[in-house]
């Protein structure tokens, strides 16, 4: 079985070797396992060359092999943080609808409101901090 799961591995990696971003398929990708169930991988793929990053579902079995990408610009540790967050509710859909139906002053003034206070006062420039001797 070791054997059969690393040629399994092998034509994933095959699959998604393709870098939609820099069309190169000749430089080695470095890909993660963000999650799996039964045949089917979901990996996070990084381009050694571009540097940029495709969210793939991947399966492969013994009848074939198939996948899909998505561009993405999330590293691998974004997809894991959002992939254990909560799922986005049709709620949270209604009320982001409201915002956005919302005049800018009226949304602005709201998100400001929300913002604490200490986090709202002016900072100093950068290079503009008094020396403790004066």
């Amino acid at each position: 079985m070791p054997n059969e799961r690393a040629h399994l591995w092998s034509e994933r990696l095959k699959l998604v070797s393709y870098c939609p971003l820099c069309e190169t398929r000749s430089r080695p990708v470095e890909a993660r396992v963000v999650g799996e169930d039964g045949e089917t991988q979901l990996l996070h793929i990084t381009c050694r060359k571009c540097h940029g990053s495709v969210l793939a579902l991947v399966l492969v079995n013994r009848v074939g092999a198939s996948s899909v990408g998505v561009v993405t610009d999330l590293i691998y540790d974004d997809v894991i943080r959002f992939r254990e967050r909560r799922p986005v509710s049709l709620d949270d859909v209604l009320d982001m609808h409201e915002q956005l139906a919302r005049p800018l002053s009226e949304w602005l003034d709201s998100t400001l409101k929300a913002i604490p206070e200490r986090a709202r006062r002016p900072r100093r420039p950068s290079g503009t901090l008094k020396s403790p001797r004066g």
